[in-house]
């Protein structure tokens, strides 16, 4: 297919806090980014997303985007965010209900009654998720008893797919969001019909799954400067931001470092099963569906960011203060009995060893190594789950912008990439809707960990393998949320 100059296209990244568009012409090259506040809603207590809400102010954001270029035809529009956020529909692909965020907690009555009647390993190896509060399903009940019963759910669509519904006028999933539900049996791909079935929902209630980058239609609505665009959902947001990395081989591991971190590997094509999952979970990872069709991802998170943020505000460090504390920390010998940090991840970290003369620069030194400690804990054993060491790290996120934090995480997990993309997410799914578009070829996986022996783990005791009940022994409150 012939492409024009004046042809773009669009990467939508709905983000817990912001909502990313990005702008790219026919060979990718980025024309403008743009970003606008998430519209979430405090009522009665409780955080919602109105889809029609966001919708208008999608629509509006747009128009102010491509206003800045009026000679641009956008030609193609991928959707990408978080995938646990979503809303029952009705017959008439009415919206039943309003989304919640993913760190809600609604829902905790289920898990135990979940454990009770249909069991941890039976969900775990069905979902690849771990029990906690984060899978759309546990919030099924709440959201039932407050807005329309489960009898008159017909589908349950992600945020993203529900923008695509409302541009295309076609209802579709995308696997690697539908995982992020609790409802889809990983190995299979189906919606699982043990879990439907403890949930009250039908088994038909995930709709039909499209891969990221297929054209579901296109848009009929909003600005006319979209109309006729091609739109694609691209997948959930660490996946894509994956492919805005160009992270797209088996054996490349990505650390992505914001609030929170996520840790990630592309699983190698061979035969996976219940057991595996359920191992992957014990691992403390999540196992789910990759944006490429038939493919597995496994998944690691620590809540990093925010968890040393606290750390800076109990030392009143401003932000422009804090290259100067880098540069000390990085100055520091750390003391067997200088000062201790555990558990940063957690909702309740310890500091422990104070002397009567503390100092900043060695508790700072102290958090960022406990912090580096966990992720080189937790890259080995996605290593472990893949079958073989990532060959090759990449690194992205506003959480790397202390000097301190990328040179000691070097330390312990050994040289890295780190590109200069500030939003890889939007990035992604823009390339996915060069693909919807045809204006690329389909993206895939481009080698194979399988046959590869490679180990460039650095020389470092922390990642030798580590039995995670002795790793977990000394964490109060047991395990950090896995993502």
């Amino acid at each position: 297919m012939t492409r024009t100059a004046d042809e773009v296209y669009l990467g939508v990244d709905v983000g817990t806090t912001y909502t990313k568009i990005q702008i790219v012409d026919a060979d990718g090259n980025t024309v403008a980014l743009s970003s606008r506040a998430t519209p979430w809603e405090r009522t009665a207590g409780v955080t919602i997303l109105t889809p029609d809400r966001l919708l208008d102010e999608v629509f509006q954001h747009l128009e102010t985007v491509l206003d800045d270029h009026p000679a641009r035809r956008v030609v193609g529009i991928g959707l990408t965010g978080f995938g646990e956020t979503g809303v029952p529909l009705g017959a008439q692909g009415d919206v039943l209900a309003p989304g919640l965020p993913w760190y809600d907690l609604h829902g905790a009555d289920q898990l135990d009654r979940l454990a009770v009647s249909l069991g941890r390993e039976a969900f775990t190896g069905s979902s690849g998720l771990p029990m906690n509060l984060k899978p759309s399903l546990f919030k099924f009940a709440w959201l039932a008893e407050r807005y329309a019963p489960l009898s008159r759910w017909v589908r349950w669509v992600s945020i993203q797919e529900w923008l695509a519904f409302r541009l295309t006028g076609t209802i579709a999933a995308e696997a690697s969001l539908a995982s992020r539900t609790g409802l889809l049996d990983v190995v299979s791909g189906d919606q699982s019909a043990e879990t439907s079935a403890w949930a009250g929902v039908p088994p038909t209630l995930l709709p039909e799954r499209v891969g990221a980058g297929t054209s579901i239609g296109r848009v009929t609505t909003g600005p006319a400067r979209i109309h006729g665009a091609h739109v694609t959902i691209a997948g959930l947001d660490h996946l894509v931001a994956a492919v805005g990395l160009g992270a797209l081989d088996d054996a490349d591991l990505v650390d992505s470092c914001g609030t929170g971190e996520a840790i990630i590997r592309r699983l190698p094509e061979r035969p996976w099963n219940a057991l595996n999952l359920v191992d992957a979970v014990n691992r403390e990872l999540s196992v789910g569906r990759d944006v490429f069709p038939g493919r597995l991802q496994a998944m690691a998170s620590v809540r990093s960011g925010i968890g040393m943020g606290r750390f800076l505000k109990l030392m009143g460090i401003q932000r422009d203060e804090l290259p100067a504390l880098d540069e000390a920390a990085l100055a520091v010998f750390p003391r067997v009995d200088g000062p201790r940090v555990s558990n940063v991840w957690l909702d309740q970290a310890q500091l422990t060893n104070i002397d009567y003369e503390p100092d900043r620069a060695e508790v700072w030194r102290a958090v960022i190594e406990a912090v580096q400690e966990r992720a080189a804990y937790l890259v080995h054993q996605l290593d472990v789950v893949a079958g073989v060491p990532a060959r090759r790290r990449i690194m992205t996120g506003g959480g790397l912008t202390s000097r301190a934090v990328r040179e000691i995480k070097r330390r312990y997990l050994g040289d890295y990439e780190l590109p200069d993309i500030s939003e890889a997410t939007s990035l992604g799914a823009a390339h996915f809707a060069r693909m919807a578009a045809g204006a690329i070829p389909p993206i895939r996986i481009t080698g194979s960990s399988s046959d590869s022996a490679v180990d460039n783990a650095p020389d470092h005791p922390h990642l030798a393998p580590v039995d995670p009940a002795d790793h977990l022994a000394s964490v109060p409150g047991g395990r950090e949320d896995q993502r």
